[in-house]
């Protein structure tokens, strides 16, 4: 079919006031999926570069288990220490109660001391070779084997001062871990078998168990100097030939355990048990100094020992330097050269004065009698031999004496066995 152009019989040029009618718009078209695609995969490179960085950055653990380990320690009724310092050649296995009592062993290059802290006073029985010696003579040496010490705080004191109450050890490493630095999230410690993790002070580090209820495992100590010092004994090494320690080290390694009510019923018993046995306990604080030779008068009926003595007392703990002590003398007495036994008694000294002392050996009797006999006899066979000239003979008869205070009376024991008591029931005990 044919069709004019212009349609319709159109004019052309078209008449004036046409108006043209615009091309039709072109289709819309789709968006280009490729476009949306690289859009989200843009979004998920950025998601994932995220992820990435944040797996990657190191995460920082919460302190919560190592806070809740300390409140669990400073309301336990007390604490075992478990102690290896001084690379090794200081160990020591104590308890310690919410009051501060203390019952344990000291082990000096494997020799143990045992120690007792009770009524505000540090007590320690230790085996032949490790008694205070320098401070007293061989004669006291002697007098001090088997029995309970005190006095000797500046020789201990230090290395005890580390076995404190539950509360106390809890705020001493409380704040130290307020100074730590990040814990890391991931650890693999282990501690006796026990997974761990651990907090970097600048006092040392601490130990919690992983898992909860978190439970203090144990703690160190760093020693800013090195080598710390120890006492000086008989059978302890000189400062040249113990083990070097680089300065920053470790002094050691302290394992911990929070008893349980149970188990502080226990350490109460032994608590009960050894201070019962401080009758003949010696403070070595309170020091004797002979005022000349010991008399020493001697018959048939035995020895009396008699000596002058000044005493110089220290301030140690829980010690006095005014009013009287109780002193015990001990004298071991010689007649003739031959062992005549001992005898000892207690007397009532001023303290930082004089006073007088004396004891009767009447098992001295038998001994001075048989070397009176053999001197006697010597003396007249000597005397025929010169023709009848009177010869005279000595009897010397000796004493080696030491004068000890007593640490504590029979009043002050049953006084302090009887707080024992009512604290041990105050934590389930009998």
């Amino acid at each position: 079919m044919e069709q004019a152009f212009p349609p319709e019989g159109a004019q052309w040029p078209p008449p004036q006031g046409w108006v043209p009618q615009p091309d039709p718009a072109p289709p819309a078209r789709k968006p280009r999926r490729w476009l949306l695609f690289g859009g989200i995969a843009g979004l998920v490179v950025v998601l994932l570069a995220g992820l990435t960085t944040w797996l990657l950055w190191p995460s920082k653990a919460s302190r919560e288990p190592f806070e809740q380990a300390l409140a669990g320690l400073s309301s336990a009724p007390a604490v075992r220490n478990s102690t290896s310092a001084v690379g090794g050649m200081i160990k020591t296995d104590v308890k310690t109660t919410a009051y501060g009592e203390t019952s344990g062993t000291m082990s000096f290059q494997g020799r143990d001391i045992e120690i007792l802290v009770v009524g505000g006073k540090v007590y320690f029985k230790a085996p032949d070779g490790m008694l205070p010696g320098a401070r007293v003579d061989s004669s006291a040496a002697e007098d001090l084997k088997d029995r309970w010490i005190t006095g000797e705080e500046a020789l201990f004191g230090p290395v005890l001062q580390q076995f404190e109450t539950p509360e106390k050890l809890a705020a001493r490493l409380g704040e130290a871990l307020k100074r730590a630095g990040e814990i890391p999230a991931d650890q693999n410690e282990t501690v006796r078998d026990v997974p761990a993790i651990k907090a970097s002070t600048p006092a040392g580090d601490l130990y919690v168990s992983k898992e909860a209820p978190h439970r203090l495992l144990r703690y160190s100590v760093q020693v800013p100097g090195g080598m710390p010092s120890v006492p000086r004994l008989p059978t302890m090494p000189g400062p040249e030939s113990r083990p070097q320690l680089p300065p920053g080290a470790g002094l050691g390694e302290s394992d911990v355990d929070a008893l349980s009510p149970q188990e502080t019923d226990a350490v109460y018993e032994d608590l009960m048990s050894n201070t019962r046995k401080l009758s003949g306990a010696v403070d070595t604080g309170v020091r004797f100094d002979m005022d000349g030779a010991a008399t020493v008068a001697c018959g048939a009926a035995g020895c009396t020992v008699t000596a002058n003595v000044s005493s110089s007392a220290s301030a140690n703990s829980g010690g006095k330097v005014t009013g009287q002590v109780n002193a015990t003398m001990t004298a071991n007495v010689t007649i003739g050269g031959r062992s005549a036994g001992s005898c000892r008694n207690t007397a009532t000294l001023p303290l930082n004065g004089s006073g007088s002392i004396s004891c009767v050996n009447a098992g001295a009797g038998g001994v001075f009698t048989a070397v009176e006999a053999e001197k006697k006899a010597d003396a007249e066979a000597r005397s025929r031999a010169s023709g009848g000239v009177p010869v005279q003979y000595q009897i010397e008869s000796i004493a080696a004496v030491s004068v000890l205070a007593e640490a504590i009376g029979q009043v002050e024991i049953t006084r302090l066995v009887d707080e024992l008591a009512e604290r041990r029931s105050k934590v389930g005990g009998k």
